[in-house]
């Protein structure tokens, strides 16, 4: 079966606020990667809401509906009135897909309500509703104790799959309502999407309103509303209790065996479906479904047909014993190696070191997601690099010195003046002895503090000074040469000159030797 929450690798930033705030930790984060314990999850859809970089996202599966052989039957939850503007407008959307039949799940709901009036009569509690796929696998993956006092009856979904197969006949069966754990409830259902999905597909500007298929439910509508299930149910209401959320059915479940003779309605989201994972959050949810209820026909009513709604529950919990050497060795690799530093801060999103150690044993959890133990890290890494520094480094609060590095050590013994020199050098060049070369800087930190930094430029002075030596020798031979190239061509000149003069007086001496005359010169 695909995924059904999956992380989108490239928007996790790492800022651990899925881990934080799932109640069952089922998410893991290691070699860089974000996952979803499928084995572990309970599919609350609570990291999709949290994530502030909608890193998390659920599996859609519109294009199966688009794809899905026609006719086809639907299922929409009660919280559809709630979700949508024009309801009935969607339902001639739908009708227009292909639906051959849109009917709503309170009719599954009224048939459980029933069954679930039996349980409690012949049982005498406690009785845990299992209406939410939530609550089912909050027990199964994590609470297997409780199992026994889970209603063995379908959930309004699966009853009104059955219903609707036995009514019109083995037509491909879609559900539309406001929760991702829906999807992987039953193999009974060929499509689950959300509403949100049902809404990218639909153009409700071409439909026609349409009421919903008969027949129709008298209170189920207000099983998506806090304490609707138990408004739907033949018990006496001192015997019947509402636990909502995850965190306060954990509580429950861990003492599950104190309660007696209780009804538990039981609901994964706070405010129940009208406020699932995937629904827009209205505040008059509730009033929108009365409305509903007022303008919708009342008959005909449901035709109770036998059903078979008996639901088994399989422990699948999955306890893994780690060593506690194990445990150990890893608080110790994070500095907790004494018990006053496990700080239980929660910031890694476990609630206690151990945990996180324990996490960390079984490849959930790496040991960098521990901040504190990075804090640390760091500081460390801060600490040697600024130790081993080749600038000298003084710290100082109210004029004392609080803290020095080796090299400021070492030219505090050579000269005990050199912190004075320092505070009257800021900002230029400090020399010790023309041998060594600093520039001293100053900058304050928190709480008062103030850093002097003497900056080596001994190598860069001596560079200086070479290349200065380098320039001035440069110049000094240029001169030289220069001076020599004019010697050698006023020499050239001079031999020049006299050489032109004698071989005149020759050729002079030749032309009257040939019976020339100076006319012709």
């Amino acid at each position: 079966m695909p995924e059904l929450i999956f992380s989108k690798e490239t928007d996790c930033r790492y800022c651990y606020k899925c881990l934080r705030n799932c109640p069952v930790k089922a998410v893991s984060f290691r070699s860089g990667k974000s996952t979803v314990v499928v084995e572990e999850c309970i599919f609350c859809g609570t990291c999709l809401e949290v994530c502030p970089q909608s890193a998390r996202i659920y599996r859609k599966d519109t294009e199966k509906l688009l794809n899905l052989q026609k006719p086809f039957l639907v299922s929409i939850a009660p919280s559809f009135f709630a979700y949508f503007e024009n309801p009935l407008k969607v339902i001639g959307s739908l009708k227009k897909m292909g639906a051959m039949v849109v009917q709503e799940t309170a009719v599954g709901a009224e048939i459980v309500s029933r069954k679930y009036t039996e349980v409690f009569e012949k049982s005498g509690g406690p009785v845990v509703t299992t209406a939410c796929p939530v609550v089912v696998n909050l027990a199964e993956k994590h609470f297997p104790h409780v199992l026994k006092y889970l209603t063995p009856v379908d959930s309004p979904l699966m009853a009104h799959a059955k219903f609707l197969k036995k009514r019109y006949g083995d037509f491909p069966v879609v559900f539309v309502g406001p929760c991702i754990a829906k999807k992987e409830e039953s193999s009974l259902v060929d499509i689950v999407l959300t509403f949100e999905e049902l809404e990218e597909i639909i153009d409700e500007t071409q439909a026609k309103e349409t009421l919903p298929d008969p027949p129709y439910p008298s209170r189920a509508r207000f099983f998506p509303t806090t304490d609707g299930i138990n408004y739907t149910v033949s018990i006496p209401w001192e015997k019947k209790m509402v636990v909502e959320g995850i965190e306060n059915l954990m509580r429950v479940f861990s003492r599950i065996d104190e309660y007696r003779n209780v009804f538990i309605e039981a609901s994964a989201c706070y405010g129940s479906c009208l406020n699932g994972p995937v629904m827009r959050k209205k505040s008059a949810g509730k009033d929108r479904i009365l409305e509903w209820q007022k303008k919708l026909p009342e008959e005909p009513k449901i035709d109770f047909f036998e059903i078979e709604t008996f639901r088994p529950f399989r422990n699948r919990s999955k306890s893994v014993d780690v060593p506690e050497e194990e445990i150990k060795k890893v608080l110790v690799s994070i500095g907790k190696d004494d018990p006053k530093k496990e700080l239980n801060c929660g910031a890694c999103g476990y609630d206690s070191c151990r945990e996180k150690a324990k996490a960390v044993v079984l490849g959930k959890a790496e040991k960098e997601m521990c901040f504190v133990y990075l804090l640390d890290l760091v500081r460390s890494s801060s600490y040697r690099v600024v130790e081993e520094s080749p600038n000298a480094v003084f710290v100082l609060k109210e004029g004392k010195v609080i803290y020095r590095n080796k090299l400021a050590w070492d030219l505090s013994e050579s000269d005990p003046e050199i912190l004075t020199k320092a505070r009257n050098m800021v900002g230029n060049m400090l020399s010790l002895d023309d041998k060594r070369f600093f520039f001293v800087k100053r900058f304050s930190l928190e709480e008062g503090e103030e850093v002097l930094m003497l900056v080596d430029v001994t190598q860069e002075k001596l560079k200086d000074e070479e290349l200065n030596r380098l320039k001035q020798e440069t110049l000094k031979k240029v001169e030289e040469m220069l001076n020599k190239q004019m010697r050698i061509a006023q020499e050239i000149a001079g031999i020049l000159g006299e050489s032109i003069a004698e071989t005149k007086s020759s050729f002079l001496e030749l032309k009257m030797f040939m019976g020339g005359n100076d006319a012709d010169l």
